[in-house]
This record gives structure tokens, sequence and C-alpha cells, in this order.
């Protein structure tokens, strides 16, 4: 399975030290990659790197905002430093809440867009000379089915940065094809995530429509990304950029 393996490679993961973000980090680690968990809260970095070391990975943690280009730019540098490359960048940190658009304050727009969507452009611009240095690289962008192809009224400002992110993706497949750099998105559904909680006290009113009408007849939790993560990030989708994947169990299907 030699198409699979990652050992040598370093891989930067924004929204690393939680959730889905962490699902991809183990997937990762078990094929040998070196990871660098991306996030704002240190004391979860902290427990997401203590994690990824219980499983003889390796891991260190970087506190940044990645709407902030400095920030960004740190990340990278620190990632280089003490990893000694960058193979591999996953866009996943995201915010999300429902807000109705006539509500929508300018501010609040701005927020979204800078988290959501300028993140994903900052962090692949820093990323590149890495890239460029290492022969090559993967970028794969985490994106969402749930708004790829519906409309919702309270996620107008996720929508646009999701969808927006979707097609930055293709435009960079083409861009950096020649620099063997391959650029794809994922596109989860369902997902237990601090941020979607699927049980629980905080579970979200629509789960178990969604998961009665779902193919697969339940949510997803993030250690189902394990695999497709290891894919999208190894020489097995060298041939693949420019791909906008859905991995949401069939959801898509029906809803």
């Amino acid at each position: 399975m030699e198409f699979f393996d990652l050992t040598g490679k370093v891989a930067i993961i924004t929204g690393g030290n939680g959730g889905l973000g962490l699902g991809i980090a183990k997937g990762l680690v078990q094929e040998g990659c070196a990871v660098a968990l991306v996030g704002r809260n240190e004391d979860k970095i902290g427990q997401a790197v203590a994690e990824i070391e219980s499983m003889n990975g390796q891991a260190i943690g970087v506190q940044a905002d990645v709407s902030s280009e400095e920030d960004v730019s740190r990340m990278v540098r620190e990632t280089a430093e003490k990893l000694g490359r960058v193979d591999i960048l996953f866009n996943n940190a995201a915010i999300s809440w429902g807000v109705h658009p006539d509500k929508m304050t300018l501010e609040e727009w701005n927020n979204f867009i800078a988290i959501d969507l300028t993140s994903c452009f900052l962090c692949c611009k820093a990323v590149y000379p890495e890239m460029i240095k290492a022969g090559g690289g993967k970028i794969i962008n985490v994106g969402s089915a749930i708004t790829a192809n519906k409309g919702f009224g309270k996620l107008v400002h996720y929508a646009a940065a999701k969808g927006g992110m979707d097609h930055m993706t293709q435009s960079l497949a083409q861009a950096w094809g020649k620099d063997n750099i391959q650029v794809n998105a994922l596109l989860p559904g369902l997902v237990h995530t601090e941020m979607m909680p699927c049980f629980g006290p905080k579970k979200v009113r629509p789960v178990d429509y969604i998961v009665k009408r779902t193919p697969v007849g339940r949510y997803a939790m993030p250690d189902d990304f394990e695999g497709i993560s290891v894919l999208l990030a190894s020489r097995a989708s060298d041939f693949i950029t420019g791909s906008i994947i859905v991995a949401d169990g069939g959801m898509t299907l029906v809803l």
C-alpha cells in the first residue's frame, strides 16, 4: 500500500484541535505523516497534540487566527521550522450559525467571509512556496455538502463562503497544476462535531429527520473521514485535482 504511505510528509490542518480536523489528523498520522494542529484555543490544541502523541504520532500545536495574514504566515513558518517542510494543507477551520439575511450586519458578514473563505486563500498562498520547495503538494479544502446544492434562508453567509471555496478550489487546481500541486474540495454532510452536535443535550434539531432519510442511516463521526483524507493527501490521488468530492453517506441524494 505504498501509494498511501505518508512517511516523511508534513501536513497543516486548520481547525485541527478537535472535531473533523482532529479526525483527519488521526488518519494521516497512522500513515506516518507529521501534523501541525492549528486552532485558536490553546487548551484544546494541547489536548489534541497529546492525543496524537498517545498514538505515537508526531504533532505540534500552532495557535493562530487563520483570518489574519500575519498569523497564517507565522503558522507556515513555525511548521516548516519545527517539522522541516510542508507537503499537505487541510483548510478545515470554519464557523457557522444561522442568521436571517435581513438581520445580518455587515460586520457579521465580513467576519464569516474572513474566517470561512478568506482564510482558505491566505493559507493556500502561504503554503505555496513551501510546496514548491518540496516538489509538489496536496491542498484539501473542506466545504459543505449541505449548502453545495441546496438553499437555506438562514445560511446565506455560510453558503456564500463554502460555494466560493469550491470554485476557488477548481481555479487553484488549474493555476498550480504545473507545480505538481493537487487541489481538491472535500464536502462532508452531517458530522458530529462541536459545531454540529448530533447527540447529547445540544443536539441539532434536524438530525433525526436527516438520518432517517440518508441511505446509510446514520450521521458521520470524525473518524469516517480518515480514509478519504489519506487518499487525498497521498500519491494515490496524484491524478485527482480540481474535484469537488462529496462524502455525506448519500444525504444529498434525498434532501
